[in-house]
């Protein structure tokens, strides 16, 4: 393949391809013009989810069970004693709508590993809790689930289980809907680096990854160092930034006292901050 296969990371030999190299090489062929990079980690991601949920449903089957069902179960057990918690929270924690999760209540019910319990505080919900046959069927299923979990990973070495698990933090905390912790940011509130490129593109600004300033609480430390809203930081001593994780970090090691130099945007204009953490 030649330059088209080093453009894309696709290994020299055919043989170690996996089905998403194949697709690259295809459309580094027919388009050359468009970047396909994304997909070495997107496409490759749902192909991986795709075999894994395959392979994990297998278990579930064997005890009558869905991954679907199973989840319910889950989430159930892991609340701890009693077992039990409102439908509605439930319906939040599974992210199901109303009539999803009745659905699949229903069938959990009729089978016995949960019970619907009227809510004394909500006449019109329900309090869902896992039985006892639920609590055993948990207790049978979940080390079989685990087990088959492990050897579906057996390709990967420990430090490399480690090291993707870390990689994937950081895309879903970047991905999941920003927890209102300013505190974490010495008084900022913080939007991803995706959604910062989406709203500096939409009005006219460059696309650059880092992290948008979405609101600047007054008098904390952010305000102090002089940022505002629509500020994109971009490098921290140096570093580029466009991780809210890697940024919290590195904002937690710091001693009371201490400061760290920040570059950001405003605008499209570049500007260096100093950001310190206050003393006591």
């Amino acid at each position: 393949m030649g330059q088209t296969s080093r453009s894309y990371g696709i290994p020299e030999h055919e043989a170690t391809w996996d089905t998403v190299d194949y697709l690259l090489a295809d459309w580094a062929r027919e388009r050359p013009d468009l970047d396909f990079s994304p997909l070495a980690v997107v496409y490759r991601m749902g192909q991986v989810r795709r075999l894994l949920e395959q392979r994990m449903a297998e278990v579930f089957a064997r005890h009558g069970l869905t991954a679907a069902d199973f989840l319910v179960i889950v989430t159930l057990r892991r609340a701890g004693k009693p077992y039990r918690m409102p439908q509605a929270r439930l319906m939040n924690a599974l992210g199901l709508t109303s009539g999803t999760v009745s659905l699949r209540l229903d069938r959990l019910v009729k089978a016995g590993c949960v019970i619907r319990e009227p809510d004394p505080d909500d006449r019109r919900g329900s309090i869902i809790r896992l039985s006892e046959s639920g609590l055993t069927l948990f207790d049978a299923v979940a080390p079989e689930h685990l087990a088959n979990e492990d050897r579906l990973l057996s390709a990967l070495t420990a430090d490399q289980r480690t090291e993707l698990a870390g990689l994937l933090r950081h895309l879903l905390v970047s991905l999941e809907s920003p927890r209102n912790s300013p505190d974490a940011y010495l008084g900022m509130s913080l939007e991803s680096a995706h959604v910062a490129r989406s709203l500096r593109t939409a009005v006219g600004l460059s696309d650059t990854a880092g992290l948008l300033v979405s609101t600047v609480e007054s008098g904390s430390p952010a305000a102090a160092a002089g940022f505002q809203r629509g500020d994109l930081i971009t490098e921290v001593e140096r570093v580029p930034v466009s991780n809210l994780g890697s940024l919290a970090t590195m904002l937690a090691e710091l001693d009371a006292g201490e400061s760290v130099e920040l570059v950001v945007l405003r605008g499209d204009e570049p500007r260096r901050m100093t950001l310190r953490r206050p003393l006591g």
